[in-house]
């Protein structure tokens, strides 16, 4: 059985990550949240698959020596290498990518579209699990080289970001102009969500950070190591600039972070 007093740990490239802590923070508010984001190597999904499995092992084993009981890994780019990662590891990784798949095959979805990074686009494994529960599901994906990184920068007023935003998703709809839900197949991406809707106000926009709370949540259940009392600490680690990530929690409502660390691995 795990242990109740370890930490949920949530990692990512950057600050998108903390679209999914928000959730987890709201859905499990005794657990203690260690959350790692590599900033001073964002964006991910314009590296190799070797460069991003040693930076993200990097991260997993700092959490692991901090003692976490789970890891969430709140990234698309890097949840295409969860199965490789957990190898190396004894505590359990959950990716993002298997319980945003779920979702779609659940709503009855039939035409998606999906902007993600490079990266994750290349992989298709947002279409292979999809398929796998509803082979009937049209995937049309688009990656942005730019994005996350405009979105990691914490300057939210930027025109630069509807541009990239109408640039991905004008391609998407060019190819497949019926569809009207849109996975927001990076981490990153819900932070400017409001950006996604001013632009496209007809479509949905899918983000996948409450699915992956949820599987959090059901794993810690059926392991029993759901935290019952407490006050539930959220600790905000980092190589980039720790004030980024204060300001960002600040505007997606999180609760203040209780401990701030700036870490060079």
């Amino acid at each position: 059985m795990l242990s109740l007093k370890g930490s949920i740990g949530v990692m990512d490239s950057g600050i998108g990550g903390l679209t999914v802590a928000k959730e987890i923070q709201r859905l499990l508010p005794h657990e203690d949240i260690l959350y790692f984001g590599d900033s001073a190597n964002c964006p991910y999904g314009n590296k190799t698959a070797q460069e991003i499995t040693e930076l993200s092992r990097n991260m997993l084993r700092y959490l692991g020596n901090r003692g976490v009981k789970v890891v969430a890994i709140a990234c698309n780019t890097i949840s295409t290498l969860v199965d490789v990662l957990s190898e190396d590891f004894d505590f359990e990784i959950l990716g993002i990518i298997a319980p945003s798949a779920a979702y779609v095959a659940r709503s009855g979805i039939k035409r998606v579209g999906l902007i993600a990074t490079e990266f994750t686009i290349q992989t298709g494994n947002y279409d292979k699990l999809i398929h796998a529960l509803d082979p009937q599901v049209q995937v049309t994906g688009k990656g942005s080289p730019l994005l996350a990184g405009l979105v990691d920068r914490g300057d939210f007023s930027q025109q630069d970001i509807n541009t990239e935003i109408r640039t991905q998703i004008d391609t998407i709809l060019d190819r497949d102009p019926q569809i009207k839900h849109v996975i927001l197949g990076c981490t990153h991406y819900p932070i400017v969500e409001q950006n996604f809707k001013n632009c496209y106000p007809d479509l949905s926009f899918i983000n996948p950070a409450l699915e992956q709370a949820n599987a959090v949540r059901g794993f810690l259940q059926e392991n029993g190591a759901l935290a019952e009392h407490g006050q539930g600490g959220f600790t905000i680690c980092t190589s980039g600039d720790p004030q980024v990530y204060v300001e960002v929690a600040k505007r997606i409502g999180m609760k203040d972070p209780t401990a701030l660390e700036q870490v060079s691995l």
